[in-house]
């Protein structure tokens, strides 16, 4: 309690000699899902190449001068609304429960203000209770949840269902890579792009979808120093692109690969392909070591929950968006 009482807390713009400490701070509230320097600085820099709106505060004490927490605010890519933001709140797990926190979070409120805000999201794991509470007493409700599914690539049988790429490939339709398509020119490029867009128009999310112009799908795609060509399939239909199924590697787990989107164009569904593609990308994984595929689908996106259970994925503890309107929307 004598912490509490004497701690004394200043903010400043979030400096770039500060990576190491944010990062180190990430990994400590999310041990699950550790992140690399480099993976970050990546990240910002995504965001201001595509003029994304990233805020980002330190919370320093100030008896220290250390950093022990850090607040963003932020434009979600593919949800862009200019006064609709996610926020982040970042604590030293060493240091939490001493108000922290909550100045963070009063700080990122007056940012918001700043901002004309009408809108504000936030992101918690099931199994953080505390965290869950923090948001609800602000006036925070759930909007959304998702679940994490993981794939033991040790483990995975996957020839039994070899029946859906045969399938595939006797009904037209042929698979290619990022890599090979790159090959083929900038044409190609700007059809996977066209295809991304309309596949994730038809995915769950809590707010209105905005495509990515095909200069900000490079920059956030094809420039991430995680990206795969070689494990980003594509299915096609002749000259139609009608699918695609693709994952990135991760810094600090060589052996973790992360799936990213999985899709089919409308008049594409139903016939298996969103199947043969998830098994193109799990003999990828197998093939070059990886040992764990994670992923992520809203929990009302049955089609592709379905699939991912088929294959052998197991569900683990879920996350949830929570959702707090600051102003009507009419007002606008």
């Amino acid at each position: 309690m004598s912490e509490q009482r004497t701690l004394s807390l200043g903010f400043r713009e979030f400096q770039p000699s500060s990576y190491e400490r944010l990062v180190a701070i990430s990994n400590g509230n999310y041990p699950d899902y550790p992140i690399s320097v480099r993976e970050r600085r990546s990240r910002d820099e995504s965001m201001a190449r595509t003029n994304h709106l990233l805020r980002r505060l330190e919370c320093i004490d100030l008896e220290q001068d250390q950093a022990v927490g850090f607040g963003e605010i932020f434009n979600l890519p593919g949800m862009f609304h200019p006064r609709k933001f996610m926020i982040n709140i970042l604590v030293d797990p060493e240091r939490q429960g001493t108000g922290i926190g909550r100045a963070i979070y009063n700080r990122i409120s007056e940012e918001l203000l700043d901002l004309n805000a009408i809108l504000v999201w936030a992101m918690s794991k099931e199994d953080l209770p505390r965290r869950i509470e923090f948001f609800r007493r602000r006036g925070f409700a759930e909007k959304s949840r998702s679940w994490e599914s993981r794939l033991d690539l040790t483990m995975a049988d996957i020839t039994k269902f070899g029946g859906y790429v045969e399938k595939a490939l006797k009904e037209g339709i042929t698979f290619t890579t990022l890599a090979e398509e790159r090959l083929r020119g900038e044409d190609s490029l700007r059809k996977i792009h066209e295809l991304v867009q309309l596949i994730t128009a038809d995915m769950p999310r809590e707010a209105a979808f905005t495509p990515l112009t095909f200069e900000q799908w490079e920059t956030f795609s094809l420039k991430n120093p995680q990206l795969l060509p070689e494990g980003y399939f594509i299915a096609k239909d002749g000259p139609n692109y009608v699918g695609m199924s693709n994952v990135h590697r991760i810094d600090t787990e060589c052996r973790v690969l992360n799936q990213d989107d999985t899709g089919v164009t409308r008049e594409y569904r139903g016939r298996g392909i969103a199947t043969a593609l998830k098994l193109k990308v799990i003999e990828f994984g197998k093939k070059n070591g990886y040992r764990t595929i994670k992923t992520w689908n809203d929990s009302s996106n049955a089609p592709m929950l379905a699939v991912n259970t088929k294959l052998g994925f197991k569900r683990q503890v879920g996350w949830i968006m929570v959702e707090k309107i600051l102003r009507p929307e009419s007002g606008v």
